[in-house]
């Protein structure tokens, strides 16, 4: 985590680090899918809403922002999105959890 830290704190923003964002994106969501092969309905929606939260809503929403402010041309433009598309993935993020959370696994006739 460190190391991720570290290469996102180093520099300009000018999408210097967008593949290493793009990577640590890449390897979130294949580890989600790893952690949730072979689960019930309730711990994959705990897994992929955690997921969601943590991981792929800032990486996303940051890749998208900075991606659409260069080739606007407009920082405030990028931030704009970045801040919006935040906000919509936590939204669905925490909407994922929820499910996971208050949702029952029905029973299975004995």
């Amino acid at each position: 985590m460190a190391l991720v830290i570290k290469l996102f704190s180093m520099g300009k923003v000018r999408g210097d680090h967008m593949p290493a964002a793009i990577i640590v994106l890449v390897l979130a969501i294949i580890s989600a899918i790893f952690l949730s092969r072979g689960k019930t309905n309730k711990r994959k929606f705990l897994i992929w809403g955690i997921a969601t939260i943590i991981i792929i809503a800032p990486l996303l929403s940051w890749v998208a922002g900075i991606l659409f402010g260069i080739g606007v041309g407009d920082g405030f433009a990028g931030m704009t999105i970045m801040i919006y598309g935040f906000v919509f993935l936590e939204v669905v993020g925490f909407s994922i959890l929820y499910f996971g959370i208050f949702n029952r696994e029905k029973l299975k006739d004995m």
